[in-house]
């Protein structure tokens, strides 16, 4: 089995003397269907990326190693019908103000597209779940860290 090549994407912190709580974002470049992906992220880190706001998205892409393509985050659809996307991550709620959606998108072109991922121009694009893409995920672990 080939193993999956992680970039560690991201710091995202909140340190005091003695304890720092570190959370960090995985780019995995392996194919995965967006239900596969989920279930890999849940089994080793915490779940797909989710990204709330713009500082979010910039934490995502400030270590980026410049060859990142599109890959699925943790943004669905379950309703197939009257848009309402949710993000996978239990208890974060979709920020109905912060959507950076590609032109034209949302679309369901050719087929329904209920899965999301995230674009190498920072954007949200919409495909189905079925398809075969890279993906992040998010690892919610809190570190303790010892002071020396």
């Amino acid at each position: 089995m080939i193993s999956p090549l992680i970039f560690f994407l991201a710091f995202i912190g909140q340190c005091s003397a003695v304890v720092c709580h570190l959370y960090e974002y995985h780019y995995i470049n392996v194919n995965k269907t967006w239900t596969e992906a989920q279930q890999y992220c849940r089994e080793n880190h915490t779940d797909l990326a989710t990204v709330t706001n713009m500082t979010d998205m910039k934490r995502l892409l400030s270590n980026s190693a410049g060859d990142m393509r599109e890959a699925w985050i943790g943004l669905y659809d379950q309703t197939g019908g009257n848009r309402t996307w949710r993000w996978s991550l239990p208890g974060v709620e979709f920020n109905e103000s912060y959507q950076p959606w590609k032109p034209g998108q949302p679309n369901d072109y050719m087929e329904l597209q209920n899965c999301g991922l995230l674009s190498d121009n920072q954007q949200w694009g919409d495909i189905s779940c079925s398809e075969l893409e890279f993906f992040l995920c998010y690892n919610g672990k809190r570190i303790s860290l010892s002071s020396p």
